[in-house]
């Protein structure tokens, strides 16, 4: 009984420390564009994005002309999806030093 009782807790404590584990992993996914900037290209265009958890600012430049869109962003595995004021949104791609959102016909962007 006395050896039950030693693996009980035992158990439980790999349990309490694979929860702390996962759980601050979930953060620090959020924390990897918090406060980073990146920059992009497409179409004679260039891109500046930022990130300020939970929010996003983009910035594009084209000839003679430079705009901004901003809103808040969702990390969910390696997809990051930013949700602009005006109701646009896209999601792209987190591969380590580049945030791809070509598949949306956006730009790829480099961590800076």
């Amino acid at each position: 009984m006395k050896n039950f009782a030693g693996r009980i807790v035992i158990f439980i404590f790999i349990l309490v420390i694979a929860f702390l584990f996962f759980a601050c992993d979930i953060d620090s996914s959020k924390d990897a564009l918090d406060k980073t900037s990146w920059k992009g290209s497409l179409g004679g265009n260039n891109y500046s994005l930022t990130f300020n958890s939970p929010n996003f600012t983009i910035i594009m430049t084209s000839p003679g002309n430079t705009s901004a869109i901003s809103g808040t962003y969702i990390i969910s595995g390696s997809n990051v999806t930013l949700l602009a004021s005006d109701g646009f949104y896209t999601t792209g791609t987190l591969s380590g030093k580049y945030l791809d959102f070509r598949g949306e016909d956006g730009p790829l962007f480099t961590k800076q």
